[in-house]
């Protein structure tokens, strides 16, 4: 089912009719078609696909495939007109990266960390995914298949609280379709190999546009803010995902960028000799798509080598654009704890731009 879910076409996209809207031209009328988001139209499209007569999604509404409308449960008078659109290629043909995934505040260890500029960071006690290691599966017996279980019924839990429920179940039933793969991988540590089927999946959730990504980079921004219950919930998620990263890094791509804005005390905090990322970041192998953002970019040199195995670069990173639900962005994803150096800083005046330049760094 998961293979069938990420590589299955996505060239269609479903609409309802938004009616508080004036509509006073063609243009108009067209622009009153609102999309429904990533995971509400996968919800739609499979409930579709499987012939029913209805579906429910996010906020009691009710898709009704007779009639080609939405509604509230609780006002079946009120309705809008909805309306499936299929296209001669997948739909995500964006011109721009996603201000939310690619714009938002990098929090790095500078900030908190020693004031002395060439120390390197060590990572926090509070690093989340070995937080959820050494808090819940350390002391246990739990295969590969029980913590794939813990983070489908994570998520599930924390889609309640944001009301979330319907979006959260199709989430949960991606990961459980491929849980049986870990099924043999008992007692669960940082070297357990992650299969592709349970890694590649972790990774297409990730760049879905939903409440996950938001909601686990918000608590990794402050992960000495993250309650026992979110250790719980979300861990399993961070630490599949970080562990399958490491095992699959790319070294082939040589540059990355991020753009963000910065205020001049908080640009101070990525020039300092070292620093590493506390969260997933995403960054991009578009230098233009990065430059919509913000008042500062940085550029990020991927080609340094491994002071043991000179022949190979530093690892920090995946390209996860052919796993993404939007590849046009070119997504490379560096993972939690990365360590990075400072090179220099140089101001563009033309562009109106703050520009930082870092390379990966080697910890050894």
């Amino acid at each position: 089912m998961t293979t069938a879910i990420r590589l299955r076409s996505h060239n269609y996209q479903w609409y309802w009719w938004n009616l508080s809207t004036d509509v006073s031209s063609e243009k108009a009328a067209e622009e009153n078609w609102q999309k429904y988001t990533d995971v509400e139209n996968e919800i739609i499209e499979d409930s579709y696909k499987e012939n029913k007569s209805d579906v429910e999604i996010d906020g009691s509404f009710i898709i009704n495939f007779k009639d080609n409308v939405q509604y509230k449960k609780n006002d079946m008078k009120t309705q809008h007109p909805i309306k499936r659109v299929q296209f001669y290629q997948d739909h995500h043909d964006i011109l721009h990266l996603r201000e939310n995934r690619f714009s938002l505040p990098i929090p790095t260890t500078s900030s908190h960390e020693s004031e002395k500029n060439d120390e390197i960071p060590l990572p926090s006690p509070a690093f989340f995914p070995n937080l959820y290691y050494r808090c819940e599966l350390r002391q246990q017996n739990k295969s590969l298949s029980d913590v794939v279980e813990d983070a489908a019924k994570g998520i599930v839990k924390e889609g309640e609280k944001l009301d979330k429920s319907h979006e959260a179940e199709w989430l949960a039933q991606q990961l459980l379709a491929v849980k049986h793969h870990g099924q043999s991988l008992e007692k669960v540590d940082w070297d357990t190999e992650i299969p592709t089927e349970i890694g590649e999946i972790c990774v297409y959730l990730y760049t879905k546009e939903s409440f996950l990504y938001r909601l686990i980079n918000q608590i990794l921004r402050n992960p000495t803010g993250a309650t026992d219950e979110q250790r719980k919930t979300l861990g399993p998620f961070c630490f599949l995902l970080q562990l399958y990263l490491q095992q699959r890094p790319t070294t082939e791509i040589l540059t990355v960028y991020r753009g963000l804005t910065l205020t001049d005390k908080e640009r101070k905090q990525f020039m300092r000799r070292f620093l590493s990322f506390t969260s997933f970041t995403s960054t991009s192998r578009n230098r233009k798509k990065a430059e919509s953002f913000g008042n500062t970019l940085l550029i990020i040199d991927l080609n340094i080598k491994q002071t043991l195995s000179p022949d190979k670069n530093v690892f920090c990173g995946v390209n996860i654009s052919h796993l993404s639900d939007f590849p046009e962005e070119e997504e490379f994803l560096i993972w939690i704890y990365s360590l990075f150096e400072f090179i220099n800083y140089e101001y563009d005046p033309e562009n109106k731009k703050h520009i930082i330049h870092l390379r990966s760094a080697d910890k050894n």
